[in-house]
């Protein structure tokens, strides 16, 4: 008969297997991605509720946001920044998403579910 212990740790180990690396959601006011980079990143696809943000802060000369939907397809341009900075962006239609972000410098882009 196994040890109670590692029957435990089997049963973990199957739910991290179960949930795998697929689609990011979050419950409200959580942060669904956060990334910092510098140059072009896509990042990856997330699962918004109504309601999202799109957060940034850069440290170069030009950032680009753009949003697309789970096919490809563009959304909108979230944000064109000149100089460094921070700022946002509401979302109000859910879905499944991801972006593209464009920088000169060190960026990072934080993704949250709103309350």
């Amino acid at each position: 008969m196994p040890h109670k212990g590692f029957l435990f740790l089997g049963l973990i180990a199957c739910l991290v297997v179960a949930a795998g690396p697929g689609r990011v959601e979050a419950g409200d006011g959580q942060v669904i991605q956060k990334v910092s980079a510098i140059g072009q990143r896509n990042l990856r696809p997330f699962t918004a509720k109504d309601g999202w943000e799109i957060q940034w802060d850069s440290k170069g000369s030009l950032l680009t946001i753009t949003v697309f939907n789970a096919d490809g397809k563009l959304v909108d341009i979230a944000a064109t920044q000149k100089g460094p900075g921070s700022g946002s962006s509401s979302r109000r239609k859910g879905g499944d998403y991801y972006l593209r972000v464009s920088g000169t410098g060190k960026w990072t882009v934080t993704v949250v579910q709103l309350p």
